[in-house]
């Protein structure tokens, strides 16, 4: 019977039997009942055991026993605390049948066979494993009081002894608890997917699919210095799931209990999204250890790296190809055996089909008749170009058509986007990316540069998201610290910006350096570069996106001034703009000015006083001085004074300073410094805009200086 399941408090049937197997929870002479009724069932349950020759109930027999007798019901012994290795033996589900039949929706013990284990999951009772210390305190605790309760929570996978309060943690596969908390059967579970089924079989009836497998979390981490942690690894799985949407996640390799205990928690939320079949995990050719570890994780979808040159084979293995595939059929049975999905890498592809072809086919053959769901085909040392990839792919596709055939391409040659055109031309219906390209050495194939590549030169169905590469991008970014390329296609700062003066006229007139690579697709924006090349044109396109109009004096200075400026700074940004412009039409520095700073040196060392020299010209005399102060800019600004009381000058008094930066928190962006003077008795400012903070504040005062000169 399908039931919810959630949290559980009952009182329970304890039985301290150790080894019990499922022809003592339900003897052979049940299994041919062609019906499966719970009453039934449940009658038979322990039936040997409770029951004499003659069918008389055993009385010492704890079903039998005063208070432990009575039919499970709601709250009353519906948890069955078990001896060690409970339901070993045969595979019968007969024997899950007569436990649910009876009642019970939990069974605790410190050992539970595995294919009872399935059994019972699959009748919607909760097998609990707690260390035998535990399980023993359970068994005192029920003896010494039959009434008192053991709470199950499932959700916290917790079982707590109400007695004592204590409580242990339990594991259980994400994919049968998020089942159990729904009262699924794994065919509710496909009916509750099947708007996600539709769109899949839709897509993957077009004309031409391909597949994405987007490894960023397992041979991207491979990648030197970079580590995820947990949290960042489950915020990248969900932008590539839920936001770019990717067909398949490679999310770890199977080699540690630590990186077990992280796939956990992306497990759980893979199963409570319905994507737990995206994810995967390379495992290798050991038997079942591999296996269990990803069965213990909670995913389902094992790649198996096997070797798919004979060089590595012979030389690392120390094997032969008999021995190689006879020990990869093992692993793969016992895996399918286990309920997990197989796909095969053959490592050192590459090499292997240049080499060693004869081995490749070998291994192939072998392959095709296993229930592998797909070959992988990696460029493991990045040695392949277009052409050679084009042909080798097109071997294995025309030998074997009706096999699903991976490309997973290394940048070793700057080649892996080429490469992975050259594959999907030959016929392979997956490829494998990484985000920013991070991998091994030179790194994997860029998601962005593939995604746009076989979309626009191929034509190729895609079921991604694109707008959603460039934010994923610098979330990968953020969380590796390896940084994006400013020129990378697709992802790069700056590859959707326009610097030529002529590009930009063109765009303003008819979108003429405008192609189908358009910003937009990826959730970016086209921008017109502000700096030394700049024509009316870049300046009247930014001008319009922050709506300013000049006129055509104002446009002249304002033009002069980016110019002037790009000199000085590699890029002007639209956000220094308003800066810019404040500064040229606020510019009370007159062409014929008395006071020029001839040159100014500024030193600042720990433990010393900032110090300041200003060479400073007055009406065609030349003055220097030196102070120190508080700050470099005091020390300039005390050096000045002096030169000033040296002439008799008055100087005025510095009354208010300001700094503002455009918003972005570049540390290269421009400072608009504006400084409010009082001199006699009355105040007036100054701006200065440099991507210098002192320079600024220098320039504003040099402005002041000329404008009491002025006044005189």
């Amino acid at each position: 019977m399908k039931h919810k399941f959630s949290v559980i408090e009952s009182t329970c049937i304890p039985m301290p039997i150790d080894n019990c197997n499922t022809d003592l929870i339900i003897p052979a002479r049940y299994l041919a009942s062609v019906t499966r009724d719970p009453e039934f069932f449940g009658k038979a349950f322990m039936h040997d055991l409770r029951y004499d020759a003659e069918g008389k109930p055993v009385p010492d027999f704890v079903l039998n026993r005063p208070g432990f007798g009575d039919a499970p019901h709601d709250g009353c012994r519906r948890i069955l605390v078990a001896g060690d290795n409970w339901g070993s033996g045969s595979s019968r589900e007969h024997a899950a049948w007569a436990i649910s039949g009876y009642g019970i929706r939990v069974v605790i013990s410190s050992r539970i066979a595995d294919i009872h284990r399935g059994n019972l999951l699959s009748c919607f009772v909760l097998p609990v494993t707690v260390t035998p210390e535990f399980r023993d305190e359970l068994m005192q605790s029920i003896e010494a009081d039959p009434d008192m309760t053991v709470r199950v929570d499932l959700a916290e996978q917790t079982v707590t002894n109400t007695k004592t309060g204590k409580s242990e943690h339990f594991e259980i596969d994400p994919y049968r608890k998020h089942c159990l908390m729904n009262g699924y059967d794994d065919l509710d579970y496909l009916l509750s997917r099947r708007d996600d089924i539709e769109d899949f079989e839709r897509r993957k009836n077009m004309e031409q699919y391909i597949e994405i497998l987007d490894t960023t979390l397992r041979d991207g981490e491979q990648t030197s210095g970079v580590s995820f942690s947990a949290k960042e690894k489950l915020a990248i799985l969900q932008s590539l799931i839920s936001e770019l949407e990717v067909d398949r996640v490679e999310v770890a390799s199977a080699v540690s209990e630590n990186e077990k205990n992280t796939l956990r928690g992306l497990s759980e939320w893979a199963v409570r999204t319905g994507n737990i079949g995206r994810l995967e995990v390379l495992g290798f050719v050991d038997g079942h250890k591999s296996a269990d570890w990803i069965l213990q994780s909670g995913c389902k979808v094992m790649n198996l790296l096997c070797k798919g040159s004979l060089k590595h084979l012979t030389s690392q293995l120390r094997k032969t190809p008999e021995q190689h595939i006879n020990d990869i059929r093992r692993t793969v049975e016992y895996a399918v055996k286990q309920g997990l999905e197989v796909n095969v890498y053959l490592e050192d592809w590459s090499n292997g089909i240049k080499d060693s072809p004869e081995w490749v086919y070998m291994l192939t053959d072998a392959l095709v008749n296993m229930p592998v769901r797909r070959v992988l085909l990696p460029d493991t040392l990045g040695i392949l170009n277009p052409d050679t990839t084009y042909a080798y792919c097109k071997m294995m596709v025309e030998r074997y058509p009706s096999t699903h055939f991976d490309f997973h391409a290394h940048n070793d040659y700057d080649l892996a986007v080429a490469n992975v055109y050259s594959a999907v031309k030959a016929g392979v219906k997956g490829v494998h990316t990484t985000v920013n390209g991070l991998g091994e050495r030179a790194g994997n194939v860029p998601i962005g540069s593939v995604v746009a590549v076989l979309k626009d030169q191929l034509g190729v169905s895609l079921g991604l998201n694109e707008s959603k590469i460039y934010r994923l991008s610098r979330l990968v970014e953020m969380n590796s610290g390896i940084h994006i390329p400013q020129n990378k296609p697709v992802v790069g700062e700056f590859v959707f910006t326009q610097c030529a003066g002529v590009h930009a006229d063109g765009d303003s007139k008819d979108n003429l350096y405008c192609s189908v690579l358009m910003p937009e697709r990826f959730g970016r924006v086209r921008e017109y570069a502000l700096g030394k090349n700049s024509g009316k044109a870049n300046i009247q396109m930014n001008l319009d996106a922050i709506g300013v109009e000049l006129d055509e004096e104002s446009m002249r200075k304002v033009t002069e001034r980016i110019r002037e400026l790009g000199n000085k700074k590699e890029l002007v940004t639209q956000d220094d703009l308003p800066y810019i412009i404040n500064d040229v039409l606020h510019n009370d520095q007159r062409e014929d000015q008395s006071i020029r700073v001839l040159n100014y040196s500024l030193s600042l060392a720990q433990g010393l006083r900032p110090q300041a020299t200003v060479k400073i010209e007055i009406d065609g005399e030349v003055y220097q001085d030196s102070a120190s102060g508080d700050g470099q800019y005091d020390a300039f600004m005390r050096a000045l004074r002096k030169i000033y009381a040296s002439l008799n000058k008055p100087f005025p008094r510095l009354a208010n300073y300001t700094v503002s930066i455009p918003p972005g928190g570049r540390t290269d962006a421009f400072v608009h410094t504006i400084i409010t003077w009082s001199f006699k008795g009355k105040e007036f400012k100054t701006r200065g805009l440099d991507a210098d903070q002192i320079e600024a504040a220098i320039k504003a005062t040099v402005k002041m200086l000329n404008k009491i000169e002025l006044q005189k």
